[in-house]
């Protein structure tokens, strides 16, 4: 009787849980930061990281054979997790007291990705100033390396300058065949980034004119 009862309450635990809230993704979410903060390697904050996954039922759309577009975004929340836990870079942000924000992202859809389908997920720091950090993410075809979807982000750094969080982690991230303690070089902007930006000007600039 004990048994049964604890086996009711512990389903109907679960069904308010997912009811009340996407328990897939935090469960997912919980996985992601354990496995890179403790099964994978650290990498350097310039180098490239990738995350796996597979379209299931969950993710495709109403057509019913390939992935949401809407479920592009929200794979990269898991891509850049895995990046921030395992280049230290939100670890650093923190212990400056700041906090990061989404500020933009574009993406550009080159393919579909079928129920089923295995992808990967590749991210890099493209770009930063004082105040964001630029990414992009690529989604590949593991068969034939066809990349499916690319993606633009900008994250906003608050309550820290972007330049002494990167200064700092280029200098002391871990090598990854380059010379002991060298430091990386900051990239060049990126020509899609620098005019990705000028858009993202011309829309604040527009809807403070609207305002």
């Amino acid at each position: 009787m004990g048994l049964c009862y604890f086996a009711c309450v512990f389903i109907f635990v679960v069904l308010l849980l997912y009811a009340s809230l996407e328990l897939h993704y935090f469960l997912r979410m919980t996985l992601t930061v354990i496995l890179a903060r403790f099964c994978k390697k650290q990498v350097h904050i310039l180098d490239e990281t990738s995350v796996n996954g597979i379209c299931i039922t969950t993710d495709i759309d109403t057509l019913l054979y390939h992935m949401n577009n809407a479920r592009f975004i929200r794979e990269l929340d898991f891509a850049r997790v895995d990046f921030y836990e395992r280049t230290g870079l939100y670890k650093r942000i923190r212990s400056k007291g700041g906090s990061i924000a989404m500020g933009a992202t574009t993406i550009r859809y080159r393919r579909f990705v079928r129920l089923f389908n295995r992808y990967t997920i590749t991210s890099r720091i493209t770009y930063w100033d004082d105040q964001s950090i630029f990414m992009e993410h690529r989604f590949i075809n593991p068969s034939d390396k066809f990349i499916n979807a690319i993606v633009l982000t900008r994250t906003r750094l608050m309550d820290c300058n972007t330049e002494d969080v990167m200064n700092e982690l280029r200098s002391t991230s871990p090598s990854s065949g380059d010379v002991e303690g060298e430091t990386k070089l900051k990239p060049e902007m990126p020509l899609e980034v620098a005019k990705w930006c000028e858009y993202n000007a011309l829309s604040s600039s527009n809807l403070r004119s609207d305002c």
